[in-house]
C-alpha cells in the first residue's frame, strides 16, 4: 500500500509539474497575446477613425452644396422681388375719381361694421361707378356695400 501512495504521490507531482509547465508558458504566451489584442484593437479604431473622417469629409460637401443652392434659390427670389412694379387702379367716372385701395379699405371697414364679431380673411370688392356703390364679397360667404 505505501507503494501504491509513493506511486500516487508521483504521478500528482508530474501532474502538478506538467500543469505548472503549461501555466509558465501561457503566462509567458499572454503579453504576446495581449500585444496582439491591443495591435488589433488600434486597427480598428484606426479604421473607424479613418471612416468618421470621410463622413465627415462628405457632410460637409453636402452642407456646401446645399448652402450654394439655397444661395442660388435667394438670389433668384430676390431678382424675382426687384422685378415687381408698384402699380395703382384709378377710377374715374363722370369726373370723380378713386383707387382701388380707397375703395377696399372702404369695403373693409364696412365689413367691420356689419360683422363685428368675424374676422376678415378674404374679400373681394367689385365696383359700380354708376350705382355710386362698392359690393363686397367677404370669407366667401358675407356679402355687403358701402357707397363710394
Amino acid at each position: 500500500m505505501v507503494t501504491n501512495a509513493k506511486v500516487t504521490v508521483d504521478d500528482v507531482k508530474k501532474s502538478a509539474a506538467t500543469a505548472a509547465s503549461t501555466v509558465k508558458a501561457a503566462a509567458a504566451n499572454a503579453p504576446t497575446a495581449a500585444k496582439k489584442a491591443v495591435e488589433e484593437v488600434k486597427k480598428e479604431a484606426a479604421k473607424a477613425e479613418k471612416t468618421a473622417t470621410k463622413a465627415k469629409a462628405t457632410v460637409a460637401k453636402k452642407a456646401t452644396a446645399a448652402k450654394k443652392t439655397a444661395t442660388k434659390a435667394a438670389t433668384k427670389a430676390a431678382a424675382k422681388a426687384k422685378k415687381t412694379v408698384a402699380t395703382t387702379a384709378v377710377v374715374q367716372y363722370q369726373g370723380r375719381e378713386f383707387t382701388e385701395a380707397e375703395c377696399l379699405k372702404k369695403a373693409q371697414a364696412q365689413f367691420k361694421k356689419d360683422y363685428k364679431k368675424e374676422v376678415l380673411e378674404e374679400i373681394n370688392i367689385y365696383i359700380k361707378p354708376e350705382e355710386n356703390k362698392i359690393y363686397y364679397v367677404a370669407n366667401k360667404d358675407r356679402v355687403g356695400s358701402v357707397d363710394l
